[in-house]
C-alpha cells in the first residue's frame, strides 16, 4: 500500500490548531483522567485552597496601597483555580478533597507579617506554583487539564512579573551578585573542572553562584513563615516542629553562605522585621503544618534541580546533604499531621490484592452451588 500524499488543504485542514483542539476536547468524555492528572489535580486543590487562606488574611491585613492590588490578585487567581480544579473532579464524579477552608483562617487575628513579607511570600508562592504547574501540564494528556494548566502558568508568570516590577520600583528587589566573568568563549581543558574537595577548586559558574544565591533567598523566606507559625500556635508539638525548622534553614543558610563568602561573593541581604510580635494565630495547626511541608517539599525539588546545574563535586554533596535533611523534617512533619489527624489522603487506587483476600473469606450465600 503506497503511503497517501497530502495536499496543502489538506494538511491545513488536518494540521489546525482551531480543528486539532476541538477534536481534543471531543475526545475528553471518552477518556478518564491518568493516574498523573489525578495526582495534579488532587496536589492543586490542596495547595491553592491553602493560599486562598493565607491570602484572604495578608489581604484584610495589607496597608500598603501599592501592594493591597497584588495581594487582591494572588486571592483572585488562587480562588479561580480551586473551583476550575474542583469543577474537573466533579466532572468526573470523583471525591473533592478537603482542602483548606474558611475555618482554618482567622480573619480577625491581627497582622503576622510586614507588608514588604507579602510580596516575598507571592514571589516564592508562584516559583512554586510554577515549578509544580509546569510538570502537571507536561504530564497531562486531556485537552482540558492541559489547558487548566496552561492558564495556571500564565498567570502566575503574570502576578510574578507585577510583583517584581513593585519590588524593583520600591527598591525592596533583592538582586542576585553581579559578578565579572571571564572573556571569550571557551572549552574545559582539564578534569579538575569538576573537583571540589581536594585540590585547587575553580572559580564558581553564574549558575552555580545563582543556585546558591536562590537557596539562601528561599530559605530567607521559609524561615520567617516558620517564624511566624512558631509565635502563634498554641500546640507545643507544633511549636517545637515549627523550631526544629527554623535551626535547619539557619543551617542551610550558613551552609551556602559560607560557601560564596570563600569566594568572595556579596550576599548580603536585609530580612529584618518581617515578622510582627502578634501571638494570635491567623491559621489553623493543620495549616501550618501543611504549608511547612509544602515549602519544604519545594526546596527539595529545587536542590535536585540546582545540583544538576552544579558541576563541582562540593556542591552536588552540600545539595544531597541538604536534600536529605529536608527530607527527614518533611517525614517528621507528616508524622506530626497523621497523629493529629489533619493529614488527608490523596487519591489512590483500589487495593485489588485486599478485595481479593475479602471475597475470598466472604461466606458462600446460601444455594449458590
Amino acid at each position: 500500500m503506497q503511503n497517501q500524499v497530502l495536499t496543502e488543504d489538506e494538511m491545513k485542514t488536518q494540521y489546525d490548531p482551531n480543528l486539532m483542539e476541538d477534536r481534543a476536547i471531543a475526545a475528553i468524555d471518552n477518556v478518564p483522567l491518568s493516574a498523573a492528572e489525578l495526582g495534579s489535580l488532587w496536589n492543586t486543590y490542596m495547595q491553592y485552597s491553602l493560599f486562598v487562606c493565607v491570602f484572604k488574611h495578608f489581604h484584610k491585613t495589607t496597608e500598603d496601597f501599592e501592594i493591597r492590588p497584588l495581594v487582591e490578585d494572588a486571592l483572585q487567581i488562587c480562588s479561580l483555580r480551586v473551583k476550575q480544579a474542583s469543577d474537573i473532579l466533579q466532572r468526573e464524579g470523583l471525591p473533592i478533597p478537603k482542602g483548606f477552608k474558611d475555618e482554618d483562617v482567622d480573619l480577625k487575628a491581627p497582622k503576622l507579617f510586614s507588608d514588604p513579607y507579602y510580596l516575598y511570600y507571592i514571589i516564592n508562592a508562584n516559583k512554586i506554583a510554577l515549578a509544580i504547574n509546569s510538570l502537571s501540564l507536561v504530564t497531562s494528556g486531556r485537552a482540558d487539564v492541559r489547558d487548566f494548566y496552561e492558564h495556571c502558568i500564565n498567570s502566575s508568570m503574570h502576578l510574578y512579573n507585577n510583583t517584581v516590577n513593585l519590588l524593583l520600583s520600591k527598591g525592596l528587589y533583592i538582586r542576585p551578585p553581579i559578578v565579572t566573568i571571564a572573556k571569550g568563549a571557551d572549552y574545559v581543558k582539564r578534569q579538575d573542572f569538576l573537583s571540589g574537595f581536594l585540590g585547587e577548586k575553580r572559580s564558581l559558574l553564574a549558575q552555580e553562584i545563582s543556585n546558591l544565591f536562590y537557596s539562601i533567598t528561599t530559605n530567607n523566606i521559609g524561615k520567617r513563615l516558620l517564624m511566624g507559625f512558631q509565635q502563634t500556635t498554641a500546640s507545643e508539638q507544633v511549636r517545637n516542629y515549627m523550631s526544629r525548622g527554623i535551626s535547619l534553614a539557619d543551617e542551610l543558610i550558613d551552609a551556602f553562605r559560607s560557601i560564596m563568602l570563600h569566594e568572595d561573593v556579596s550576599v548580603a541581604a536585609h530580612w529584618d522585621d518581617m515578622v510582627n510580635e502578634s501571638t494570635v494565630p491567623p491559621f489553623s495547626n493543620r495549616l501550618m503544618m501543611y504549608h511547612s511541608i509544602l515549602i519544604s517539599s519545594a526546596s527539595i525539588s529545587s536542590y535536585v534541580t540546582a545540583s544538576i546545574y552544579s558541576p563541582r563535586h562540593d556542591l552536588n554533596a552540600i545539595y544531597t546533604w541538604a536534600a536529605a535533611k529536608i527530607a527527614t523534617f518533611i517525614e517528621n512533619g507528616i508524622n506530626i499531621m497523621i497523629d493529629n489527624g489533619w493529614y488527608e489522603e490523596p487519591y489512590r487506587m483500589v487495593d485489588r490484592r485486599k478485595l481479593e483476600n475479602q471475597s475470598e473469606t466472604a461466606p458462600t450465600p446460601r444455594g449458590s452451588n
